[in-house]
């Protein structure tokens, strides 16, 4: 659902926000000596934001919308209500006016904290600081995200949430090795923080520094016991480092919290593939589909596996199989490719050319469709190299032959 129109301008909103419960009548400024507070009716704020919250759920932002802004008249400074209009508007791809929003909340915290006993107003400020400096992420507006990320990273030097959205600032601009650094910071102030750790590991991971990574998540496996993402981490990075056993222990311990848990029977497949223990490999593929018969990704390791041992009659069978669930899959067709690729060169070294011949001819065939059909530019590469393949056998073939 879209918004059709919107109930109060942002201008009026930047009136309401720095409203006051001071009296109204006018005062000499030199008599003046109470500070600036904003409109504090938190209970009715709570209350319109709580019912907000319930149809942003719904997907029903047009009436989101209108109570989180009464939420923002009701308490000038609830900064949740600013918050969370902010991600209706982010959603609703206004980003603009998602900007415009955080400043005018921002005008008037600063106007507040810039007084004496401002207390509760700075972490109110510096939430919605980080929320604007998120926007400008998003519109790739780097500059000023940096300077604001800056500012509250200076101003609050041991609080983990500022380190933590800018390593994830970092992460999201390809800056890697400098967002370890910032997470490592942000989990250093809070341990506890299962997020913040999960995304130092996966930094790690990211970085390719796989040690790095499994001696994380190992760690932080006994920190939380039974947490199946970062079993599942540690799974992966076991993998990466082809410290195959230790990654087929961490996805049995996954399947004795979770039974169901089909991609850690699917890579605890490969684990054994890779340890050339077939029949448990096969084993784990089937009891994957048992439990999703139409899990294409179960077929594709279940074709390589066979492609790996050279099995043709198994991936013929398997091929078979998963056509009828997508006919047109380009991955599989990708596969059925080098089926034929491979019968080619059985019959090759039969010396049977022109059976060879054929076969290799339809390889190309196939593999011209995979490339007709694939999104994904691997397996363009992966079709363009085996016609390549193919190719050249066939040139072989006939420098032989003739």
């Amino acid at each position: 659902m879209r918004i059709a129109k919107i109930y109060l301008s942002l201008g009026f909103l930047i009136l309401l926000s720095c409203a006051t419960t001071k009296e109204s009548k006018p005062t000499e400024s030199k008599e003046v000596t109470e500070e600036i507070t904003p409109v504090t009716r938190y209970s009715e704020a709570e209350k319109n934001y709580s019912f907000a919250f319930e149809y942003m759920r719904q997907d029903n932002y047009e009436k989101a919308e209108t109570l989180l802004n009464k939420a923002i008249q009701d308490s000038s400074t609830y900064v949740d209500a600013y918050v969370a209009l902010r991600n209706i508007y982010l959603i609703l791809g206004d980003t603009s006016k998602a900007i415009k929003l955080c400043k005018s909340g921002l005008s008037c915290l600063e106007e507040i904290t810039s007084k004496p006993s401002a207390g509760e107003y700075e972490k109110a400020e510096r939430k919605l600081t980080l929320a604007l400096a998120d926007l400008y992420t998003k519109i790739g507006e780097s500059e000023k995200a940096e300077t604001l990320f800056a500012k509250i990273i200076k101003e609050n030097p041991e609080e983990a949430n500022s380190y933590d959205l800018y390593a994830s600032y970092l992460e999201k601009k390809g800056e890697i090795d400098k967002a370890i650094e910032y997470y490592k910071k942000a989990y250093q102030y809070e341990p506890e923080n299962k997020g913040i750790g999960f995304r130092l590991g996966d930094a790690y991971f990211l970085a390719h520094r796989y040690k790095d990574a499994a001696k994380f998540f190992k760690s932080a496996k006994e920190a939380f016991p039974g947490d199946i993402d970062i079993m599942k981490k540690l799974a992966e990075s076991y993998m990466e480092l082809e410290q195959y056993k230790q990654a087929i222990d961490e996805y049995k311990a996954i399947l004795e919290i979770a039974p169901k848990h089909v991609s850690g029977r699917i890579i605890m497949g490969n684990a054994y593939t890779k340890l050339r223990e077939y029949e448990k490999a096969r084993q784990c593929y089937q009891q994957a589909l048992e439990i999703e018969p139409n899990n294409l990704s179960v077929y594709y390791q279940l074709v390589n596996m066979e492609l790996t041992r050279n099995n043709l009659s198994a991936v013929d069978r398997y091929l078979k199989e998963s056509f009828k669930i997508a006919p047109n899959d380009p991955i599989l067709l990708a596969l059925y490719g080098e089926y034929y690729y491979r019968l080619g060169v059985a019959k090759m070294k039969n010396k049977e050319w022109n059976p060879a011949i054929d076969r290799f001819e339809k390889a190309i065939q196939i593999w011209n469709k995979t490339i007709s059909k694939a999104p994904e530019y691997k397996w363009k590469i992966y079709a363009q190299e085996g016609i390549k393949r193919a190719e050249k056998m066939i040139e072989e073939i006939k420098k032989v032959r003739w």
